[in-house]
């Protein structure tokens, strides 16, 4: 099972950023990509943000098929495996993590010239404010807690508000994580899906009227505008993804 979990995450500490796999309307189909086809999509990628040259693409295609290859692997065991990691799994997994992180980023470092490698670490940090939870594999817990602490500075929260806030934020997530369950047992019909849709525009509404009454006037209308501007970035993503 340790050798699942770290495969997990030496694939999502690549270049996650560079993975242009087209998908249609909905995220209801990806684009099914070998690994061969997937590290040539993602070396084009590369090749026109940073303008590789021929000796830098042979390299980098080679960092790219290692890694490819460890997802596709991760993907296939990931199917016979139920067993979660415990706690003190996950901390040595982290800690095995950064450490694979430092020794990609030194042999990166040693492929790029200066002006590449601040375009390649610009386009990471990029990436990463697009897709804030993507490989941190963190517990609804941990996201919930982090999710909480970014809003008591940007609303000002007090602490009976930081306490109805997380007490909002856990029950929403318990929701998800059953309808992300239900999704991967039954793969829900067209009607199914209308209807999922029209509920969780209703829940919406809920989680909106509970936060408006929690907030003052002054954090619900910011608190607003956090959540067009989140949902404008959305939009874009998927925009940029057909």
């Amino acid at each position: 099972m340790k050798k699942v979990f770290i495969a997990a995450l030496l694939f999502a500490g690549m270049v996650s950023f560079a993975q242009d796999i087209n998908q249609k309307a909905g995220h209801d189909h990806r684009e099914k990509l070998t690994p061969e086809q997937r590290t040539e999509k993602q070396l084009q990628k590369l090749t026109s943000e940073l303008n590789l040259d021929k000796k830098q693409q042979e390299q980098f295609k080679l960092l790219l098929s290692e890694k490819n290859a460890k997802a596709e692997k991760f993907k296939e065991t990931r199917k016979d495996s139920k067993k979660k990691p415990n706690a003190e799994e996950k901390e040595a997994f982290k800690k095995q993590i950064k450490a694979e992180k430092e020794a990609n980023d030194a042999k990166i470092k040693s492929i790029l010239n200066a002006d590449q490698y601040a375009k390649w670490n610009a386009l990471k940090k990029e990436h990463k404010e697009k897709h804030p939870h993507k490989g941190d594999f963190k517990t609804p817990q941990e996201r919930n807690q982090a999710h909480l602490e970014k809003l008591t500075t940007e609303l000002s929260l007090t602490t009976d508000q930081q306490k109805k806030v997380s007490e909002l934020l856990s029950e929403r997530s318990t929701k998800m994580a059953m309808l992300k369950k239900d999704r991967k047992d039954n793969e829900p019909t067209d009607a199914e899906k209308k209807a999922l849709k029209k509920q969780m525009k209703e829940d919406h509404k809920i989680y909106d009227t509970k936060m408006k009454s929690i907030l003052n006037a002054d954090q619900y209308k910011k608190w607003t505008a956090i959540q067009k501007e989140h949902k404008d970035k959305m939009k874009e993503h998927r925009k940029n993804k057909k």
